[in-house]
């Protein structure tokens, strides 16, 4: 099937390698962008913090809502990626005030976008986020990426930066391989878990 703009998120949640790809190749550009933005402390992160958010874009796609703009949704997932980075990697920074300040401000410029009680869920949630590294517990994850919707993200505000063509078959490599060994991961679980249904 061929992938392109009117199709793309509904080929996201069908899980259609092929729309990843896609994404990676219409989108790509814009992501590094915002991400060169806010890493810029961080260069040796940004490759990854992009392979993360598009990770977050194909595990998430079902919290994208269908009355938002996809390209503002993905870019307050890059915003909101950076953020998680940021506080994770704040000790590398040779400025560590200066990322101090960067997730000040742009904790409060995301939080401007939700209404009272999505702000205290928002807060709470990057809390979490900041006590255990990049993951939540309880599925909690999928809320975040819900309250994304709500966020305004001006992807003209970020100037297009160029993601070279290697650049791109990297991120789609890292993109497959996690999710081959997520996999096998799950295989071996559910095989030693048969088999000891059987010694039983």
């Amino acid at each position: 099937m061929r992938i392109g703009k009117e199709n793309l998120v509904a080929q996201l949640r069908l899980r259609n390698v092929k729309a990843l790809e896609y994404l990676v190749t219409e989108h790509g550009e814009r992501l590094i962008s915002i991400i060169r933005k806010h890493l810029f402390t961080l260069p040796h992160l940004q490759q990854e913090c992009l392979c993360r958010t598009v990770q977050a874009v194909w595990d998430h796609a079902a919290s994208f809502r269908d009355d938002n703009d996809f390209e503002n949704w993905i870019g307050s997932v890059a915003r909101y990626c950076c953020l998680q980075y940021l506080q994770a990697h704040q000790e590398e920074a040779t400025i560590a005030w200066l990322i101090q300040k960067e997730i000040i401000e742009e904790k409060e410029m995301m939080a401007t976008c939700l209404r009272t009680e999505q702000r205290q869920v928002f807060y709470q949630l990057m809390e979490i986020g900041t006590t255990t590294g990049i993951t939540y517990a309880d599925n909690r994850e999928s809320d975040i990426y819900e309250l994304l919707n709500n966020i305004e993200t001006d992807i003209f505000e970020y100037e297009k930066e160029p993601l070279t063509l290697q650049e791109q078959k990297e991120v789609l490599s890292k993109i497959h391989h996690k999710k081959r060994a997520k996999r096998r991961m799950f295989s071996l679980r559910r095989y030693l878990k048969s088999t000891e249904l059987q010694l039983s």
